[in-house]
């Protein structure tokens, strides 16, 4: 069975990996990394220094209220207390799993004691949850592969987790001061609730005999550790925003009406754009091999078809702040790419790829993602996270020495566009909420 390995790769690159696995994005946002794989579909690759992309400034998070720094104490806690039940040198009977044990705590421990990178407060819980989880995995394996066997006690821990978020989730209303307030507030929570209902679910079970799969049982105890720790944020976070605040109303009929409409706005959109664009190949026939307009248009292709199902899922869910922002994406992306397809059709992107023009992609970028945020707006700013999170992939991506030029161009031309998109889909899902 397959494990985590953790290890070696940057914090900004497990924490990408991680939500992105956020679902959506993403808590750290509600849309996915679909750039693909690292090679470059033809041609030559041109070898980058590690500073052609640099880096971008993060504007303040949207999450409107001050996340409680206790949030992240617990899961500290939790995490250490559970690698301190394990020995560094395990006595286990079977050599090689005593090292393969010993060997994943001290991973799990490095991992522990490493600065959380991440520049939004709610990203710093989702580091914790996967390093909680990380550690319970451990403990997990360490006590099956000594003789416990705690697939009972992990049942009813999954019992007590699954209605604690059945609970919760009964008792969030969406009552904030404005419907904006409430999809930027809710939207994480959401996603949390989501979060723990995956995890909760008991699609990894715990071996009959523990001994002899002591690492299928630290993953089933992993599993119901991170739904646990997501259920728990979810609470904290829906505590923080409605701390001190006198009796908001409920917003959840507003943001449900506001879902659907948006829905139904994307469709609309997609289906325009697509018939002025061409249909669903609008530059067939033309011979854009070797060029960053080549991986400009399968990136936006792909961007604008994840949104879009993000959008039918949260709906589907019944999670009407994560669908209310993801209209919001999913229009954004839309746009994107239309300018994207104008822009190629103009005679733009239609050479390869250099160290300058990567570089001077990365500034057009830099610069349209603070024209976005310039204005102070929350949801503005939530709205642009896709694009700053693709910027910090490719920046990740060069600076690792995994590049492919032409695609790390081309993504930092569609964030350039990404982002000059986002005032008007802003203004369009705020005045949609009104």
């Amino acid at each position: 069975m397959s494990r985590e390995s953790g290890g070696g790769s940057s914090s900004r690159r497990r924490f990408l990996a991680g939500a992105a696995a956020v679902g959506a994005a993403a808590v750290a946002g509600c849309s996915g990394l679909p750039f693909g794989g690292d090679g470059e579909r033809s041609g030559s690759a041109v070898s980058l220094p590690s500073d052609a992309v640099g880096s971008v400034d993060w504007p303040a998070s949207p999450f409107p209220a001050a996340v409680p720094g206790s949030l992240a104490d617990a899961h500290e806690s939790r995490t250490r207390s559970l690698l301190d039940d394990v020995p560094a040198e395990p006595e286990v009977p079977n050599a090689e799993m005593a090292a393969e044990i010993g060997a994943d705590r001290e991973r799990a421990r490095k991992r522990t004691d490493s600065e959380v990178a991440a520049d939004w407060p709610v990203d710093a819980l989702s580091a914790w949850r996967r390093r909680r989880r990380d550690a319970a995995a451990v403990r997990g394996a360490y006590r099956a592969a000594t003789g416990v066997d705690d697939g009972a006690d992990l049942a009813a821990r999954r019992s007590a987790v699954r209605d604690a978020r059945a609970a919760l989730a009964s008792e969030v209303e969406y009552r904030a001061e404005s419907p904006v307030a409430a999809a930027l507030a809710y939207e994480p929570v959401e996603l949390l609730l989501a979060e723990c209902e995956r995890h909760v679910r008991p699609e990894v079970t715990y071996p009959a005999d523990p001994v002899a799969e002591p690492f299928r049982a630290g993953e089933a105890t992993a599993r119901v550790e991170r739904a646990e720790a997501a259920a728990d944020d979810a609470e904290g976070l829906r505590s923080a925003y409605l701390d001190g605040r006198d009796g908001p109303p409920a917003r959840w009929a507003s943001l449900i009406a506001v879902a659907d409409g948006l829905r139904a706005s994307v469709s609309r959109t997609r289906s325009t754009v697509r018939e002025r664009a061409g249909g669903d190949e609008p530059l067939r026939g033309e011979d854009l091999s070797g060029t960053v307009a080549q991986e400009l248009v399968a990136t936006g292709d792909l961007r604008t078809e994840s949104a879009v199902e993000d959008i039918e899922r949260a709906v589907d869910a019944g999670n009407c702040a994560t669908a209310v922002v993801g209209s919001g994406v999913a229009l954004t992306e839309i746009d994107a790419f239309r300018a994207a397809v104008d822009e190629i059709r103009d005679g733009e992107h239609r050479g390869g790829a250099t160290e300058a023009s990567v570089r001077a992609a990365a500034e057009r970028a830099r610069t349209s993602v603070e024209e976005a945020v310039a204005g102070d707006d929350p949801l503005a700013t939530r709205l642009v996270r896709p694009g700053l999170d693709g910027f910090e992939y490719v920046a990740d991506r060069v600076e690792e020495g995994y590049s492919s030029a032409r695609r790390t161009q081309a993504t930092l031309e569609y964030v350039a566009l990404y982002a000059g998109a986002v005032p008007a889909a802003s203004e369009f899902v705020r005045e949609r909420l009104a």
